[in-house]
């Protein structure tokens, strides 16, 4: 039993192959007033989106770049400065000012 042709159809039940349905994955049931419908779950678009990018990747056609922060780093003695600066419980708005006043 391997094909759709093989197919059982008794009072109790209905016997399909697995090999007939194998390639898709999990399967969705449906019942209509005539009917009951076995089909393949639709995947989610997110399941979706996902396995275009496998496929992308797989394939070499998915550029994917390293981007930097361009933030400039920090040395640790300006963290200590800022980190004290900022937590001497002022507001940010009185700091950027009186930075402010001090390039003029």
């Amino acid at each position: 039993m391997d094909r759709i042709s093989d197919i059982q159809v008794t009072p109790q039940q209905i016997l399909i192959p697995r090999t007939a349905i194998q390639n898709w994955g999990e399967i969705e049931v449906t019942q209509t007033e005539q009917h009951i419908v076995l089909r393949p779950k639709t995947p989610s678009s997110v399941q979706e989106r996902e396995l275009a990018l496998q496929a992308l990747r797989e394939d070499g056609l998915l550029y994917e770049p390293e981007w930097e922060s361009g933030l400039p780093v920090i040395s640790d003695e300006e963290r200590a400065e800022l980190s004290k600066r900022l937590g001497d419980g002022r507001p940010l708005s009185e700091i950027i000012i009186e930075e402010r006043e001090d390039r003029v």
